[in-house]
């Protein structure tokens, strides 16, 4: 990624899923840690060490063609708060670990903005300065075909995503980032793991699931109180939490990791979970996840998660980002 924060002069990072080290750091943490031995990263490992074990060794993963459409991921975590009145979350440390191993797994090039990576690289410390250029570098010459996952993991309150040190990227800021710059025909996915995190984007389209094969949608006014006009590509966002969302424990015995003491949010697990049975062959239907994610929180009414669009024209969406490459 361009840029050093510290000098202003531009340098030329590799997306993470590009650099053989950052690959290895990620094998590293998920191989030793307790992530890997509850009964749900057990089948992703099976399908994992077939995509690249010997001889498709890890180094060697399947990368986009220069002239094919970009599929692309940024995962921006947050989880250690000082001076604030917000406290130090336990699970965005794993979510970026979650999110990462899925979009790999689905030949996704992907890249990470995180305060707990395995080794301190301040150009990937999630300030506001950091995460607006990833995205921008993110959503550069985007073109029609082209898909793009941004993944939130963090706080977040009434005025927009909470950053490390109390300030605030804003409703507005998100929108004139992510939104704006997307040309027609590409396609762009945010999940926002945080609480109000229902409608960010100010998207014009809510998605109604009922938990069967199809979804409806329901008009309602954005946000941002502005139409959908201006959007020239198609976004699709999936909030955790009007209200608070909380962390999932995994030592809970619904999810076993015996001695071990981890956590994650509940939209990283939901997408881990549905990428398990992913890979028994069933389709990552939009209209199938949303009953996974619902079937994890609590959530008082008026707090429930929340799917969003910017129209109505897709029938069927399928989650690209958690459809598993063919072995």
């Amino acid at each position: 990624m361009p840029r050093d924060t510290r000098s202003g002069s531009i340098i030329y990072r590799l997306p993470f899923s590009e650099d053989s080290r950052a690959r290895q750091w990620l094998m590293n943490l998920l191989t030793y840690q307790g992530l890997i031995h509850n009964c749900y990263t057990s089948v992703l490992w099976k399908k994992w060490n077939a995509l690249f074990g010997e001889p498709r060794a890890i180094q060697n993963m399947p990368l986009q063609k220069a002239d094919a459409p970009k599929k692309r991921m940024l995962v921006i975590s947050l989880s250690a708060y000082t001076n604030t009145p917000f406290q130090t979350l336990h699970g965005p440390k794993n979510d970026w670990k979650f999110w990462t191993m899925l979009s790999m797994m689905s030949g996704w090039n992907v890249d990470i903005v995180a305060d707990s990576l395995p080794t301190v690289d301040s150009a990937r410390t999630p300030t506001k300065d950091n995460i607006r250029h990833f995205i921008q570098a993110l959503m550069k010459d985007n073109k029609a075909g082209d898909q793009f996952v941004v993944v939130y993991s963090g706080h977040g309150d009434a005025q927009g995503l909470v950053l490390a040190d109390g300030s605030h990227i804003s409703p507005q800021e998100l929108r004139s980032w992510l939104v704006q710059p997307l040309n027609s025909g590409s396609t762009l996915w945010t999940f926002f793991d945080c609480c109000e995190s229902s409608n960010l984007l100010g998207l014009p389209q809510k998605v109604l699931c009922d938990g069967g094969q199809f979804i409806k949608y329901q008009t309602m006014r954005s946000n941002s109180g502005r139409e959908d006009a201006g959007v020239r590509g198609t976004v699709i966002s999936i909030g955790s939490a009007a209200g608070p969302s909380g962390e999932m424990d995994l030592t809970d015995p619904a999810v076993p990791t015996p001695g071990q003491s981890a956590h994650c949010g509940p939209l990283a697990f939901a997408a881990y979970t549905f990428f398990c049975s992913a890979l028994k062959g069933s389709e990552p239907l939009l209209a199938k996840f949303w009953p996974c994610l619902a079937g994890l929180l609590a959530a008082n009414p008026g707090q429930e998660p929340q799917i969003t669009t910017s129209s109505s024209i897709l029938q069927n969406p399928v989650l690209p980002m958690l459809r598993p490459l063919p072995a």
